[in-house]
């Protein structure tokens, strides 16, 4: 996988939490959303285009690096 952008989450319920968007270039040539908090807890999720992508986006104001 490669990372396309990476960013922290500056408010809401997970203000502080990390977000990385990663395009697999293997099976699925989709999009996977990262948002984590730490080692041992996070979630993700998965699109099928960038379209997807921005609309899960939209939900969390992101600063994006």
């Amino acid at each position: 996988m490669s990372v396309i952008k990476k960013g922290i989450v500056r408010s809401g319920e997970y203000n502080g939490w990390k977000v990385e968007v990663d395009f697999d270039e293997g099976d699925t040539k989709g999009y996977y959303i990262y948002i984590i908090k730490s080692p041992a807890e996070g979630y993700d999720a998965w699109c099928k285009d960038m379209e997807g992508v921005n609309d899960e986006l939209e939900k969390w104001n992101v600063a994006w690096e």
